[in-house]
Parts: C-alpha cells; structure tokens; sequence
C-alpha cells in the first residue's frame, strides 16, 4: 500500500510486534509514530515511509546512516523493514520529552541549559562528520529532549532525522543544484544548490542556538526564494543581550565563509566552557568577536531588542 498524508496507522500491528500508538510528527518522507515492541516490552518511535520510486534509494540509504552511527547524542536504531511488503518502516529509540521547537515555545532557554544543548549536538555532530555525513537539516525540530536524571540538569539532547542526510564524496540522490532543507536554518552554500559540507551543519546549529538563547528566529523568512535572498546578503543578527563570549562562538558559527567556522569539536569545547563560566551581557552595544581555531571575526552595532518573529510552519 501507498501511504498518503492521511492515512493514520494508530493501533496497527507491524511485523506482528509493534503495536503503533499516537502520531508524534510527519514529514515528506513519511510519518513517526509512538510505538511498543511487544517482545521486548519497551516504547519505540517507528517512523512509517511513505512509498515512491523516487525515495526507495533515500530510505535505505537512512537506514544504513543510522545503523552505522552510536553516540547518546544520536537516536538509536532498533530495527528496519525495507523489504517488498508494505508498510516499510524503521523502529528507533522512543525519546520521552519534548522536541526544543516544542520547547522553544515556552520562550528561550537558560544559558547554562543552551550549553548543555551545544555540547551534546556538537559531539553527535562529529561523530556524524566523522562518519563523512552531513545531517543537512539541523533545526529545533530534529532535537529531542530528554530529563537526563541527573539533579540541576533540565535536560540532554539528542539529533534525530537523517532523511535528507547526504554521504561526502558520495553519489548524490538529489539532482544537482537541489536545495535541500529547512528554509530558516539554511547555510548560505545550502542556498546555493552545492555540495554539503560538515560546514554546514555547525552553520545551522548555530542558528538554533541562537534561537534558544533569545527565543527569536534570526531568518524567518518563509518562502524558499526569501530565505535565500536574506542568507546571500546578510548576516545573522548575533544581539549583545547573548554575552560577550556565546556572541563570539555564535559569531563564528553562522561565519557567511564555511571555511571560517570552526569544527564540531571546537564548538564542543566551546560549549563545555561556557558551562562552567558565568557569563554577563556587556553593556556596550559594540562588539568585536572571535573564536580560538576560526579566522571569523565580525564588529558590529547589535540591537538589544528586536521583533518578536513568527514560527515557521514548513
């Protein structure tokens, strides 16, 4: 069977074990359901494709990016049907919590939480990197929450989706000049149609730290044309209302250069130390930003306050 947007599989038995329970999110490639394994007795996400000739080479190719990847910043997979019969379907590690776009919601984050969040995206970013995968579709969407059990901890995060992930060097599965992802998290080079690059990612979660730490979305375009035409000619907005220190990571993050940006482990290290320092906004409204292993330096006259900005609805 084909499955279209509207069919709901709630209280279905797949591979005679997984008995499928609420829809928890749907996309262009199929719809994530909340699940529980009857043999193992434990609650799995199972994500459900949908079928066409187009995405075959896409799913499978999911398949083995999750399969071959292990960090407890990175959903864990279970088990996969991709064979002839339908439904074909992955079963994943079922995160209970929040995704920090449902987070976000409630307004911005602490900043000691925003770096608890760098740190762990950042490490399954290299791990991701280093594998020679580019998620290409970072955004607060594809974050899941998780209450990490440990006192003064809010919660950890973990990457999830990597439906449109691509292989470095590898065949592409998209025709060339594609753009491929969330409009409001784009890289400028992701714009453009070329070829991904572990640049891009740490591009777009500086945006969602960005957005965490103000609760505002520095592109909010929504049409495709917009988002592009704003990432060609401008910058981010990094507000001092940040601190003097995450202006200067967050600066070199979302740097138009992808060659200026630093690597997914010197965010890391970026994240743990602004964990463990007190931070305060400067009162100068001028800034001066850098970070060490970067070439990223931008001075700029920031707002303290700019426009609340509408969500995104894609």
């Amino acid at each position: 069977m084909t499955l279209p947007r509207s069919d709901d599989l709630a209280g279905r038995l797949l591979g005679e074990r997984y008995e499928l329970a609420t829809r928890l999110g749907e996309g262009g490639m199929g719809v994530v359901y909340r699940g529980h394994d009857t043999m193992l007795r434990r609650d799995v996400a199972v994500k459900v494709f949908r079928d066409g000739a187009t995405e075959v080479a896409r799913t499978t190719s999911e398949t083995h990016l999750l399969a071959s990847l292990n960090h407890p910043a990175l959903v864990t997979l279970y088990d996969a049907h991709l064979g002839a019969e339908e439904p074909r379907y992955l079963v994943m590690e079922y995160v209970d919590g929040p995704t920090l776009d449902e987070r976000l919601r409630s307004g911005p984050l602490p900043r000691p939480v925003v770096a608890r969040v760098a740190a762990d995206l950042a490490e399954a970013l290299h791990v991701v990197h280093q594998a020679g995968i580019v998620h290409r579709d970072v955004k607060p969407a594809n974050v899941l929450l998780r209450a990490p059990g440990v006192a003064g901890e809010e919660f950890s995060a973990k990457l999830a989706d990597f439906g449109i992930a691509h292989l470095v060097d590898a065949t592409r599965l998209t025709t060339p000049g594609t753009i491929i992802g969330s409009a409001a998290y784009l890289s400028p080079e992701q714009v453009t149609g070329v070829d991904p690059r572990p640049s891009a990612d740490i591009y777009s979660l500086g945006l969602v730290l960005l957005e965490a730490l103000t609760g505002r979305r520095a592109f909010a375009q929504e049409g495709l044309r917009e988002a592009v035409l704003a990432r060609l000619s401008q910058d981010p907005v990094v507000p001092t209302e940040v601190g003097r220190e995450w202006g200067a990571l967050l600066t070199a993050m979302t740097a138009r250069d992808p060659a200026d940006r630093p690597t997914a482990m010197a965010v890391v290290d970026g994240a743990r130390r602004l964990r463990s320092e007190s931070t305060t906004a400067p009162t100068s409204s001028s800034a001066t930003v850098g970070i060490p292993g970067s070439s990223a330096t931008r001075t700029a006259v920031l707002p303290s306050e700019t426009a609340v900005l509408p969500s995104e609805t894609a």
